[in-house]
């Protein structure tokens, strides 16, 4: 027992340091006259200027990145950037659709060797900021059931598959004397009254980072205090609630305490909870939230699950949203499954967003395998702390779970995943399933964004 504990925590010390594969990458596929390829972001700069004379955010990027096979250089970003060079040349680029249109990306039209690069762009951002008389607000809310839904909705960013450091600067232009505060999962530093700047560590990939500026009168709550975890750090909490915030205190204490004791510590630096709603749900961060209180332990739950261990790709998704709603069905046993197939992990490469099945179906399979494993003296969920601890801060795919679920159980349950993950065995007549919608994940109107992202402020 102890030289495997040991094997783990050297695995687990690999990981910390070891980040993302870029054989999690989706292909090259073939574009113009060679490739377009997938490359390695190592750091990425984000310059935000908010001016409140315009009323208007321009944002200067700068990404430093590995191409490892020669051809077109894809990233991407959702409103139409400008400026572009690459190495110091201007360049074009394109907005294009992977071989089986599931979804767009930016392609550079500049066809670069194998090696280092570095691109620089400007843009405009509009999503999701506020003005008002009590300055500006702007948030980068994520969800991973659309398209295109992460980091790349506000700054220039790579696909989910990457971990890499990043720095955002926020300038506040015209706003003296009207105080703001940043809250976000990173090292936050306040230059001057108007200058904020934040950076991320490493580890995250494109829907790991909360980032939200505010003015300061538009929060009525903030508590913060030190999380004893069971390793001996004192974890920073930080807590900010429109409502009332004792409850989200008294419910956070208890949901880590729960945690740790079936995961083991909590594997962030930090907790930030944002406090939205006594009832409604939200959307998970690495080490954060913005959540109801009746989904509170749903979303941090997932900085074990999705944002600490975390997807590589779409059909890697099924997993967080699977696990988590397992986790709210207080880990129920299934002799058997209803629906006769499903495809949660069996789409298109290119996909990006995780399948709206994943929350049923993936709870289901999950409620199948946890029963077949205790019927051989087997429990999933101490399955899931070796695997977390081994996988923690990477990116991973389905087929690692599956490889390390088999290897921890000694079971094979390559038929299961084939017929309800892959869909390889689906009947030609089968009835459609009806995508269930998960109470704690909903999808959230902009004018509901925009009030999340300007809680109190009068527009």
């Amino acid at each position: 027992m102890k030289s495997r504990t040991f094997i783990i925590a050297v695995l687990s010390l690999f990981a910390s340091v070891s980040f993302a594969a870029f054989s999690e990458a989706p292909p090259a596929f073939t574009y113009k006259d060679g490739k377009a390829v997938f490359v390695d972001f190592s750091h990425a700069e984000y310059e935000l200027h908010f001016d409140n004379h315009s009323k208007t955010v321009s944002v200067e990027s700068t990404i430093d990145f590995e191409v490892h096979e020669a051809g077109f250089p894809v990233f991407d970003l959702v409103p139409e950037p400008t400026d572009l060079t690459l190495d110091g040349v201007p360049v074009e680029q394109a907005l294009s659709l992977d071989p089986d249109a599931q979804t767009s990306f930016r392609i550079l039209q500049s066809k670069v060797p194998v090696g280092r690069h570095q691109l620089k762009l400007k843009h405009g951002l509009t999503t999701n900021v506020v003005w008002s008389d009590l300055g500006v607000a702007s948030a980068f809310w994520l969800s991973d059931l659309n398209d295109r839904s992460y980091l790349e909705q506000y700054v220039p960013s790579n696909l989910e598959f990457d971990q890499y450091s990043k720095k955002v600067t926020v300038n506040l232009i015209g706003l003296e004397g009207l105080a703001h505060t940043l809250k976000a999962n990173g090292t936050v530093t306040k230059l001057s009254e108007e200058k904020l700047e934040v950076t991320y560590p490493a580890k995250y990939t494109s829907s790991s980072v909360f980032f939200h500026l505010f003015p300061e009168k538009s929060i009525t709550s903030n508590v913060s205090f030190y999380y004893p975890s069971i390793d001996g750090r004192k974890i920073p909490v930080d807590i900010y609630t429109t409502v009332a915030i004792d409850p989200f205190v008294v419910l956070t204490k208890g949901i880590l305490a729960e945690l740790e004791a079936d995961y083991g510590p909590f594997p962030h630096d930090q907790l930030l909870v944002y406090g939205v709603s006594l009832v409604k749900g939200g959307m998970e961060y690495s080490g954060a939230t913005s959540t109801g209180l009746l989904s509170l332990g749903h979303e941090l739950f997932h900085s074990y699950n999705a944002r600490g261990v975390m997807p590589a790709n779409g059909n890697s998704g099924w997993m967080d949203e699977g696990l988590s709603r397992w986790r709210d069905n207080l880990y129920r046993q299934l002799p058997g499954i209803a629906h006769p197939s499903a495809k949660l992990a069996g789409h298109s490469v290119w996909r990006r967003s995780t399948d709206s099945n994943s929350y049923a179906q993936g709870s289901a399979f999950l409620s199948l395998v946890s029963h077949k494993m205790n019927e051989r003296g087997l429990h999933l969920k101490t399955f899931l702390k070796e695997y977390f601890q081994r996988n923690m801060f990477r990116t991973v795919t389905t087929e690692v779970f599956e490889r390390d679920l088999a290897q921890f159980s000694g079971m094979d349950f390559s038929e299961d995943f084939s017929r309800y993950i892959y869909g390889r065995s689906t009947p030609s007549r089968t009835k459609a399933v009806r995508v269930e919608a998960d109470p704690h994940h909903p999808r959230y109107t902009k004018k509901e964004l925009l009030e999340l992202t300007m809680p109190r402020g009068r527009r």
